[in-house]
This record gives structure tokens, sequence and C-alpha cells, in this order.
């Protein structure tokens, strides 16, 4: 099916995703009719058999979304890979609301109630007017090492994003996790894992212990490699790669207990939940939950929603977050920031 094919499918359909794994030709479309919500995410993970699962960062306000597989369709992906984007200026003063947050973040982290705390802000937008399925095959095409998807239901209207964060993948035979964390801009080429400064290299670590801890917890892991730097975009960050296997039965246990990761969240968990969610200033909804396939109990591919935005015809809100250490600069953090949504405005205003 091509894109405009694509187009034509989706103007009567209420529930659909558009997903581009890494570094695939093809992309897939999964559409339904219904769409299924719970209050948390599932324990028994075999009732989201076919389906494409769009969880919160954390479950209250919005409710844990999945798109059974009734239609299902591949979708070609014309035209070559597009060449750097055009680099967008970026506002080097850091809004009030965001001074006042990382006021808060930094005292709580120096007063050691958390390892580590992630910091994050949206930001509003007045974009052109575009087709969302063309803005997907821009996305699609500018980052092939992604998973780009385009998501789209009346709970949650459009949301476009190309993360780089694996959060678990797998079958019956071995799953595989990364440990992803620290930000640096890469200027177009990859960044010698030497020239990396200490408060990366820490919020690497932090990431990387976290889920050795949980694996230790529910299984057994059979490899690690890294860490090492990756290119996503104009920004690289450092990744570990862990190899390892979970019983089938326990596998939505495992899921609910590494989600969200201190990469999107903080150490301890729950407490850095509760500290976002009061001192953030906004709600994150899906911004940092996570997204995938689940194609039976035992085998899904599931990534963290990262570089993503909600939009609609006029207007886009966009998303970005930091890790905070006590070594964390203001200016520094907010910039990281500017980044990271730079990697969407750039589709939106090329």
């Amino acid at each position: 099916m091509t894109i405009s094919e694509a187009k034509k499918l989706l103007i009567s359909e209420k529930h659909y995703v558009l997903f581009r794994l890494p570094n695939e030709k093809t992309a897939h479309l999964v559409a339904a009719n219904h769409i299924h919500a719970y209050d948390t995410i599932p324990s028994d993970w075999s009732q989201l058999r076919n389906s494409f699962v769009f969880a919160p960062f954390s479950t209250g306000k919005e409710q844990f979304l999945a798109i059974p597989s009734e239609k299902s369709h591949l979708i070609e992906i014309a035209g070559k890979p597009m060449k750097a984007l055009e680099y967008l200026p970026t506002e080097s003063t850091p809004t009030s609301e965001y001074r006042q947050a990382f006021k808060a973040f930094s005292s709580a982290i120096r007063s050691r109630r958390f390892q580590k705390l992630v910091l994050s802000r949206s930001c509003d937008i007045a974009i052109p007017t575009q087709d969302p399925i063309d803005l997907f095959e821009k996305a699609a095409l500018a980052y092939p090492n992604a998973m780009v998807y385009l998501f789209h239901s009346p709970q949650t209207g459009h949301w476009l994003g190309v993360s780089p964060e694996l959060l678990i993948a797998g079958d019956d035979i071995q799953l595989r996790t990364i440990a992803l964390a620290g930000t640096l801009r890469n200027n177009g080429g990859t960044i010698p894992i030497e020239n990396w400064g200490e408060k990366e290299r820490l919020e690497q670590h932090i990431v990387a212990d976290y889920i050795r801890d949980r694996i230790a917890g529910f299984g057994t892991c059979k490899d690690e490699w890294g860490p090492y730097s990756i290119n996503a975009g104009h920004l690289s960050h450092l990744r570990t790669d862990f190899y390892f296997q979970v019983e089938e039965e326990r596998r939505a246990d495992f899921i609910s207990a590494i989600h969200p990761t201190p990469a999107v969240c903080g150490l301890p968990k729950e407490e850095s939940i509760a500290f976002i969610q009061q001192h953030e200033g906004y709600d994150r909804g899906y911004y940092a939950g996570f997204l995938g396939m689940v194609e039976d109990s035992s085998r899904m591919e599931l990534y963290v929603n990262l570089r993503c935005m909600r939009f609609d015809e006029k207007s886009a809100t966009l998303y970005a977050g930091g890790g905070i250490l006590s070594t964390s600069d203001l200016t520094s953090e907010w910039m990281e920031t500017e980044e990271k949504m730079n990697t969407l405005k750039r589709i939106l205003f090329q």
C-alpha cells in the first residue's frame, strides 16, 4: 500500500497508528473501529495480543490504550532519506516556569532525597497546516534509525514521535533492552567515548544500574554490551545493551517494574513520579510513556515515547526533558530541551 492509499483508507478510521521500526524500509498500519482502554497497565498481556499499545508516563488522568489489529497493512515509504535538516535557532533564555522547576529539582537532588530526577517541559507553537500522514513520512525519511510513529484516537488526538529509546523487545528465546542517557550535540559525527563528560557518564551509569537490578529481580541477564556512543539525528547519547530472559508469565510485571526508567523519571522511582507530578508544572500525558506492537504475551517491541508532540491543524505541543544531577547547570539543561524539541521542529518547518 502506498502513502496515498493509506490516506484514503484512514479518512474513515477512528483509531489508527502508522509506525516504522528502526532501519526498516516499510511502515506498518494498524487500524480498528474501537480501542481498549485500561486505568492501569494490564497484568494479563494475553488480552493485548495483536495490538498496538500506547501507555502514559503514569496512569491517572490518561489511560493505557490498545488498538487491536483489526486492519493491518504494510506501507511503502517512498523517497530517499532526507539530507541533513536545516539548523534551527534555539531560545537561550529559560522561562520563569522552567527556572522555578529547575530550582525545586536541584534542591531535592542536593538534599540527597533523590539520586537522579528528570525535569521535562512542554512548548506550544503555531505550525503550518500539514497532512498528518505526510508528516509521518517526512519523519520516517529524516530519522531512519528511530522508531517513528503517528498515533490517532478521539481520546488522544494526533501524536507523532521519533524515539531512539527501546524499552523492551524480544520473544521466547531472548529479550533485550537498553540504558540510554546523556545527551550531546554531535555536529554530524560520532562522539568518541572518551569525549563524554562526567555528568553524562553518571546519568548513563544510574540508568544501567537500575536496569541490571530490575533484570536480576525478574530473570537472568545473558549479555551486556556498552556503554557506547550512538547518534539520534543531530544529538548523541550513551547506550548500553542488555540481553536477558524473563519467564512469559512475569513479563507484564517486569514491564510495570522497569517503566518509567531513570532515563525519563528518577530514583527512587515512585517518589520521583510523585515529585515530578507535584513540581514539574504540567501533565506529561503520553510523553515519556511507552508504545509499540504486542504480537502476543511473549513477543513484543516497545519504545519510550520521546522526541514527540501532540498536534492538530494549527498548533503543536512539543515535549522534552533532561536528567538533573548535583552538577546540572540551568542554561545547559534548558538548551538540551531546546535541541531535543528541534528534532520535530525541523520536520514541521522543513
